[in-house]
């Protein structure tokens, strides 16, 4: 009786994770490269979509890239809820001082964030829509980086880029003065100038206490971009990360003396006025952005949709699961609802009830790509490794047909070469330049970058494993993962043919 309470309790808890949907109209807003969830207007939703837009074009056109369509699949995906109390129930654990939180994986980024303002009082953004720039930033720099930067270079990065301000007339201003870290730079636990230099340092020496570690690398990051005294040394610094020389030799080198650095901070903290870029709206692209007012089948089923894509544990999934098939019976003929419901059956390990809600939704809506999704998940969860069972026929016809929906989905692209992996076979030229065109898609996905990596190292490349791997041996958020990378490189790793990383690592702004 004792085990059955704590059960039910335990339970109780994690039903306490499922955000909860007020009666306010949801609405869908769709771009290029976004796709916005939030209940708020129609102008609302569609002035922060446009920020957005607006932002990534200032972004691309600073770094000279071209521009390129995003498969709709690769877009972006923002969850605004309620307020921060719901962005830290869905986080979970650590989430004391976290405002909003992204996760990377291919075909599905996501971004929760609190409710965005009203952008009619000024050209500067809100809190909640400095949180999602910050987020959007990391989703930036993991797409066009080669290179796995330190942690204070991502913070700083991310920092550097949501101090903007967009003005009426169409301009972007960038890397204006983080007015929102003042008081951290003043007031919070110091971080030492060589420790914030080094991610082991820093994890190792962390105060408890909430410190300026995110102020300190916006700082940085500003002054070594705008500094007279310091021309090239970024650059620099960032190219010895790359040959491997290590965070700490690295700044050593590039900056010099960190006391003499430490000290032209502290001045330049102290200005009045600072440097920013400012881009004329003829910089920027412009983007349709259609809006959409969720169905109310769509807007009950978004709760489990959110859980969904954070991603849950066994006890969680039996939870979602269950609200999932309460608002799938109500609700049967819609595609979007089904597949969500066929999304929470995976993950609570029916496979069976996943193939069959997925092929619900696509009678209903053959273009229902996530549907089409989750039933590859399924179909390869359930085959043989031996083939015996003559389910990877089946698997492959599931994943053409996906990529038939969507070419440049990379999912299709990168299961299509894991069956192949897991049944022990080496995989044909077709299947190997479909994961290399995955990993183009969404050069953030960790599973991605080891598979092919691994396939390379097996193959005798080990130049190409080398920059493919590259990424990961510095990586400031996980040492395990960087330790998995060298002993790949070493021979002395192995990689499960079907290892993936469903429920990535989120990264956050407090």
């Amino acid at each position: 009786m004792l085990q059955c309470a704590l059960r039910y309790l335990l339970l109780g808890l994690i039903a306490c994770c499922i955000p909860t949907i007020a009666s306010a109209e949801w609405r869908e807003a769709s771009s290029p490269n976004f796709l916005v969830y939030g209940d708020q207007s129609e102008s609302q939703i569609r002035d922060f979509t446009d920020m957005l837009e607006r932002y990534r074009s200032a972004m691309r056109f600073i770094y000279k890239l071209p521009e390129e369509a995003t498969s709709p699949s690769n877009r972006l995906t923002v969850f605004v809820v309620r307020d921060e109390g719901q962005v830290r129930k869905l986080l979970g654990n650590g989430s004391r001082f976290v405002s909003g939180f992204y996760q990377s994986r291919a075909g599905g980024s996501v971004a929760f964030v609190p409710r965005v303002g009203d952008n009619s009082r000024s050209d500067r953004v809100s809190d909640g829509e400095r949180i999602l720039l910050h987020e959007y930033a990391h989703h930036f720099m993991f797409s066009v980086f080669s290179g796995s930067p330190p942690l204070w270079m991502a913070e700083g990065f991310a920092e550097f880029y949501a101090s903007a301000k967009f003005e009426k007339g169409g301009a972007v201003g960038l890397g204006l003065p983080a007015d929102h870290r003042a008081a951290e730079l003043v007031l919070a636990q110091e971080v030492p100038l060589d420790m914030l230099l080094s991610t082991r340092k820093y994890r190792e020496n962390a105060s408890k206490r909430y410190d300026a570690f995110y102020g300190r690398s916006w700082l940085l990051f500003h002054y070594l971009t705008f500094s007279d005294n310091r021309p090239g040394q970024m650059a620099d610094y960032l190219r010895r990360i790359d040959a491997g020389q290590g965070e700490e030799a690295a700044a050593a080198n590039a900056f010099g003396d960190l006391a003499v650095l430490d000290k032209e901070l502290g001045s330049y903290m102290k200005q009045r006025r600072m440097t920013y870029l400012r881009l004329g709206p003829e910089r920027i692209q412009s983007a349709e952005i259609n809006i959409r007012t969720l169905s109310k089948g769509k807007a009950a089923i978004l709760p489990v949709v959110m859980r969904s894509r954070r991603g849950v544990n066994e006890e969680q999934a039996k939870i979602v699961v269950e609200e999932a098939r309460k608002i799938a019976a109500s609700y049967p003929e819609e595609a979007f609802v089904q597949t969500a419901l066929a999304e929470a059956e995976y993950d609570a390990g029916d496979n069976d009830a996943a193939i069959a809600a997925a092929d619900r939704a696509l009678a209903r809506d053959p273009q229902a790509i996530n549907a089409a999704i989750q039933k590859i998940y399924a179909q390869f969860s359930m085959a043989d490794d031996d083939g015996k069972d003559g389910q990877w026929p089946k698997v492959r016809q599931a994943i053409a047909a996906a990529n038939a929906i969507e070419n440049d989905n990379p999912i299709p692209l990168m299961y299509f070469f894991r069956t192949f992996a897991r049944e022990g076979k080496t995989p044909p030229d077709m299947a190997v330049h479909g994961l290399e065109r995955a990993l183009v898609l969404a050069p953030y996905d960790t599973a991605l970058r080891l598979n092919l990596g691994q396939h390379q190292i097996k193959q005798g490349e080990l130049e190409a494993a080398q920059m493919t791997l590259r990424p990961l041996l510095n990586h400031p958020h996980d040492s395990e993962l960087a330790e998995f990378a060298r002993k790949l490189l070493d021979g002395k790793g192995e990689l499960a043919p079907d290892y993936e990383v469903k429920n990535a690592e989120a990264d956050v702004s407090p």
